[in-house]
């Protein structure tokens, strides 16, 4: 066993402490991390290729990160989820057990489609097929057990139910269900989705958040749940085209 893979199993198993990272980066050359200090990475994960995890980033047991992954500010992975390949997911977004991102897949038209016979038996190469990168935006709830296919987009605000398999890309705020998944509903009507679209909340900092906490806690039905003062403080609509009823 060589000495990149052996500490590649311990890190691992120890569940990536911060000291380790440097440690990877510079002997495993299937490794190359960059970890922000408060992600938090539980024990039996394991991470290849190139990962980035944003600050406050959650990995509970037995997730698996190989390829050119990206995680943003406070998404959490429940147990055993893998992203395999080109991944991007958002912020504050609850991606629920099992959950699975396969961005690369296998080649058909061969006479084989196993990349290791071709690796150790012909001494060749079977490079993987892919249809571009898989990107979830922000806030997007991701059901257990669902899987997302290479190529698609998943908009801020998404809901994907659990077992689902989605194969096309996933508009903002939609509520998609089935295998193929297609859309079942809105979490909001179209007013309220285009506010919370130029809102983008998730990019404000967590003082700000705190500060409109009463906005965090209504529920929305109609655009007239979002106070004016939301509105006008953070630019969501051109207040001036909008009915003051609907507004204040």
């Amino acid at each position: 066993m060589s000495l990149g893979m052996l500490v590649e199993r311990s890190v691992s198993l120890l569940g990536y402490p911060p000291p380790t990272h440097e440690l990877l980066n510079r002997y495993a050359e299937s490794v190359t991390l960059d970890i922000a200090p408060s992600a938090r990475i539980s024990m039996g994960c394991l991470l290849r290729g190139e990962v980035t995890l944003e600050p406050q980033t959650r990995l509970s047991r037995g997730c698996v990160l190989g390829g050119d992954v990206t995680v943003k500010k406070r998404t959490n992975l429940e147990p055993n989820c893998d992203l395999i390949g080109d991944v991007e997911i958002g912020k504050y977004c609850a991606i629920a057990r099992e959950s699975t991102f396969q961005q690369t897949n296998h080649r058909m038209s061969q006479p084989s489609m196993q990349i290791r016979f071709y690796d150790e038996v012909l001494d060749s190469d079977l490079p993987p097929t892919a249809e571009g990168p898989i990107t979830v935006g922000n806030d997007v709830w991701i059901g257990t057990g669902a899987t997302i296919l290479s190529g698609v987009t998943v908009g801020d605000g998404a809901v994907i139910g659990a077992g689902s398999v989605v194969t096309s890309d996933v508009d903002p705020y939609a509520v998609v269900a089935g295998v193929p998944a297609e859309r079942i509903n809105w979490r909001f009507p179209n007013g309220v989705r285009e506010a919370l679209l130029a809102l983008e909340w998730w990019e404000w900092d967590e003082e700000t958040m705190r500060a409109n906490r009463e906005f965090f806690e209504r529920e929305l039905h109609a655009l007239e749940d979002i106070p004016r003062s939301i509105v006008e403080k953070h630019g969501a609509l051109d207040v001036e085209t909008r009915p003051t009823s609907a507004l204040e």
